[in-house]
Formats: structure tokens, sequence, C-alpha cells
């Protein structure tokens, strides 16, 4: 009667613990899947002025970008932009589909999406004195 026991409660708390498990790999903090290598492959800016007007940008040789999201928080990146590089760090924060990146004085508020190992960032720009308001969508490649 007691291996009855033992193996029914056995049985019970292995099924239980593996739910759990299964239900925790499932829902995974959204943000986690940023963590990793990105590599640029284009960027589309879409102008709002009174005739929209939309450039886009492709990787190529003098247009090169990685992204390295680390699981600290912090963003490290590499960009070469027509021949000239920048290299840096800065500090990440996401939630939900929100993600901030803030590199020196600079804050960049967007959203986020990932897809079949593409990250795509909408970011949005309001119009000011000097400028139209206008979208830029970002996509990446996930590094293998």
């Amino acid at each position: 009667m007691n291996k009855i026991n033992f193996f029914l409660i056995f049985l019970i708390v292995s099924f239980s613990e593996s739910q759990q498990n299964s239900l925790r790999k499932k829902h995974p903090y959204k943000h986690k899947n940023l963590i990793g290598e990105w590599i640029f492959e284009s960027m589309t800016t879409i102008k709002k002025s009174k005739r929209k007007e939309i450039t886009i940008l492709y990787k190529d040789r003098k247009n090169i970008e990685k992204l390295n999201f680390k699981d600290s928080g912090a963003i490290v990146f590499n960009v070469l932009n027509d021949g000239i590089k920048k290299n840096g760090e800065g500090v990440w924060y996401a939630e939900n589909d929100y993600l901030t990146i803030i590199v020196d004085s600079d804050t960049t508020y967007g959203t986020y999406t990932i897809k079949e190992l593409k990250l795509t960032l909408v970011i949005n720009y309001e119009k000011t004195e000097k400028s139209y308001e206008y979208d830029t969508v970002i996509k990446y490649n996930k590094a293998k």
C-alpha cells in the first residue's frame, strides 16, 4: 500500500511539474527574444509631408550595422554608414512591444516585433519646427 501511495504522489508531482515547465517555455518574457546579435538588412523612412516621401536604404558595402542586445540591459552597436564608422554602447529596455534605447544623450522610443528570426523596429518621429513627421522601419536578421 505504501508503494502505491508513494507511486501516486510521485506521479502527481511529476505531472504537475512537467505542466508548469511547459507553461514557462511557451510564455517566456517577449524581450528575451531580443538578446543576441542582429544584422541590419534595410531601413525604410516615410516622411509625412504634403507629399508622402519614401526612402529605402539596403545593406551594402558602405552601410553595415550590427546590434548586440545584452541580457544585462546593455546594447553594443557597430555601424558603417556611408563609409563612416561608429561604434558604441548604450542601454535598452523593453516592455510589451515597446523598446527604448539610450545612447549618450540620445533616447529612441519605438515598437518592435520578432518573427522567424527577423527583428523589425518601428520608430515614430513627431513634427517639429525644423522637420516633418516621419516613421522609420528598420529590419534586422538574427546573427547565426
